[in-house]
Parts: structure tokens; sequence; C-alpha cells
């Protein structure tokens, strides 16, 4: 475990550095299009918004520290203090409730703080186009949010290949899809514009060492061609 100490200004900026680096990056590989596909396992400002609203509405009288908590699955953000003068639906439909408006004013000023009391929507917002959401449970002590990573078990995407596969790679499987039964020098030929330096030993060894779940060789060496192998 580790912890911060130092002015929140500080404190706030190692987390987030630390958030960053713990927040992984996912490279997938569209099985259609060929297209890498980039895709943080915390998207958008979803760390960021809601430590920040740990830290201005945390009750600093009680006894308890703001813990943030990484686990393979999710973020879990507990903070002291419940919700001050609203209800959560209140707040998660954006309605501002100051229980350090003192912090909140300095945060502001310091333009540590964009669009204030829009953090939990803007939250929820970032998670649109995944099937997980944020979750937000409130006791009269703690206010405790949990963060999915969008790249749980994320190898079960259909038709989305997750392999080291270089640009070469990619490209080669996409030469194969659109040219299905196509030789070796075919493909140099057109991988030729990419990589100038392709050539026929480069483009069997990386069919050979990583594409061979994917695509497979039908006829004689002479007159087959590779296929894209159908699931």
């Amino acid at each position: 475990m580790r912890s911060f100490s130092g002015s929140l200004v500080t404190i706030l900026k190692n987390v987030e550095e630390q958030a960053e680096r713990l927040n992984d990056l996912k490279v997938v590989i569209d099985g259609n299009t060929f297209k890498r596909i980039d895709t943080k396992s915390y998207p958008g400002v979803a760390i960021r918004e809601m430590v920040m609203n740990a830290v201005c509405h945390a009750d600093y009288f009680i006894r308890s520290n703001i813990k943030i908590e990484f686990f393979p699955d999710k973020v879990k953000i507990t903070s002291p203090g419940g919700i001050f003068d609203a209800s959560l639906d209140d707040i998660m439909n954006g309605v501002q409730t100051y229980r350090n408006p003192r912090l909140v004013h300095i945060f502001d000023k310091l333009g540590m703080i964009a669009n204030f009391g829009t953090g939990i929507p803007r939250t929820m917002y970032s998670y649109k186009d995944y099937d997980v959401k944020p979750e937000f449970k409130v006791t009269d002590n703690f206010f405790i949010v949990t963060l999915p990573n969008v790249n749980y078990l994320g190898d079960q995407i259909n038709d989305q290949i997750n392999d080291q596969i270089n640009d070469i790679g990619l490209e080669i499987l996409k030469a194969i899809k659109q040219h299905p039964g196509i030789k070796v020098p075919e493909i140099v030929n057109i991988l030729y514009e990419v990589d100038p330096s392709i050539t026929a030993d480069k483009v069997r060894n990386s069919i050979k060492r990583n594409l061979t779940k994917y695509v497979e060789h039908k006829g004689s060496n002479k007159t087959g061609g590779y296929y894209l192998i159908k699931k």
C-alpha cells in the first residue's frame, strides 16, 4: 500500500500520476478491419473526477483517510463523510453541494476543477459505451465509488485479436483478407509501400511466428495461397 503526504495540491498530483501509471492500456485488433483499438482500463476522466470528488467532499473531522484501492477488476475510492445536504439522486443529476466551500474555491482558482458539480455525471458518461457501470454507495460516514475495469475479461470480446502483432503482421492480415488465396510474392508487392525493406522471408517468418492462429495455407507450395481461418 502506498500513501502520500504534503499539501492537498501535491497529494492530488501524486495520486493522479500514480493512478495513470496503474491505468493499463489494452490493445486489441478488430478481427474484421484489423485496425488497432486502444482502450484504457478506466475511461476518460473517471478516476480523476472521483479522486477530486473525494478530496473536495471528504469530512475531515472524521478520523479516517481517503483510500484508493486498485483491484484486477475495479478501482474502489472510499472517502470519509456521507453525502452533504443532498441525496444520491441529487448528486447523480449534478446538484451542487459544498461541504468544504473554501477548498472547492481554491481548487477552482487553481484551475483544477472543471464544471463543478458535474463529476459524477461526467464519470457515468465516460462509461456510456460499456456494459459495466460505476457504482456508488453511501453510508452515514462514508462515500464509496467503485469504477469497473472495462478491460477485465476483455479477452472474450468476439471477433477481436489480442496478440502482440506488429504493424507488418496487421498489413499481412489485411492483404490476405482482401485477396483470399494470395501468395507470398504478392503480399510482398502490397506491403512494399508500407515497408520498402519487406522481403518474402520476413513475410513467411511473420506468418509462422505470429499469425498461425488466424491464417492458413491451402494448396501446394507452388500453386496454393493464404486464407483467413474462419471462426
